[in-house]
């Protein structure tokens, strides 16, 4: 924060603030409190609002390597999706498009669908009479023959 550019806030409600140049991130240190938690440390990055500012506020308890953690200015580079971010974030942030890497060689589904695909169809059922409990429908009738003539 003492980098050249940040803006140190004159004190409000007892805390100091400090803001980058661009006013996207800041800290704010409470400086008035008393007690095992006192001066606690507020780190920001974003916009003002909710789902648009990340947050994290440590005290003078808090470990170190907790801290370090934090990384709210990490500069690497974090994949999201478009849709998912806040319009305002949208905005602020530079959109890379990233497309999958193509894989090296076919996929075993790939191969067994074009091995399905070379086979020739198979020959279609015939119709078989199956064994069943359901009462066949009755015979027609077959008409009496008249008689022999002489």
């Amino acid at each position: 924060m003492l980098d050249p550019g940040w803006d140190q806030k004159p004190l409000s409600r007892g805390t100091v603030e400090y803001v980058s140049p661009d006013g996207l991130a800041g800290a704010s240190i409470d400086v008035v409190s008393t007690g095992p938690d006192a001066e606690t440390v507020t780190l920001w990055a974003g916009p003002p609002g909710w789902a648009t500012r990340a947050e994290a506020t440590f005290t003078a308890r808090t470990p170190k390597h907790l801290i370090a953690a934090a990384a709210l200015a990490d500069p690497t580079p974090v994949l999201r999706y478009k849709d998912a971010l806040n319009p305002r974030l949208a905005q602020l942030a530079q959109l890379t498009p990233v497309e999958p890497p193509r894989p090296p060689g076919p996929a075993p589904l790939d191969v067994q669908r074009a091995a399905a695909a070379r086979r020739p169809a198979a020959a279609p059922a015939r119709s078989v009479r199956r064994w069943t409990t359901a009462t066949p429908p009755p015979a027609p009738a077959v008409p009496s023959r008249p008689g022999l003539r002489r």
